[in-house]
């Protein structure tokens, strides 16, 4: 209805949190054709991008505020199992280690790709807000 619209909307954190899966999904399609035309900084940048941003906005901390101490913390008291975490931070190092090192095969790329998409998706059916 319209009015559970217009309540839904004057609360700026539930609609992020609501939100949060849609934006990642998008900035990963974005990753996907970076990852396509083999631009392996802009793919390591863009998947970066959706989980700082996908976290961000599903456990309502501003992203100048998230650290992966921080990240983990959070995601343990809303009952996220410790091997998702250890998954979503394995994902977090290998990007950013991934941005500075010497080219790597495209393959594991795909890899990484896959493992964000299926990461994100889980964490969407653990964390119901």
């Amino acid at each position: 209805t319209v009015r559970k619209q217009v309540k839904e909307n004057s609360n700026l954190a539930l609609v992020r949190t609501k939100k949060a899966n849609k934006m990642a999904v998008r900035r990963l399609k974005n990753a996907g054709k970076l990852m396509k035309e083999n631009k392996k900084e802009e793919f390591y940048d863009e998947v970066l991008r959706a989980l700082w941003g996908y976290l961000s906005d599903k456990l309502s901390i501003p992203q100048a505020n998230l650290t992966k101490d921080n990240v983990e913390t959070e995601l343990a008291k809303y009952g996220v199992d410790d091997a998702l975490i250890k998954e979503f931070m394995d994902i977090l190092n290998t990007c950013e280690f991934a941005r500075y090192a010497p080219a790597q095969a495209s393959d594991a790329m795909d890899k990484l790709y896959e493992q964000t998409v299926d990461a994100i998706g889980k964490m969407e059916n653990t964390i119901k807000k």
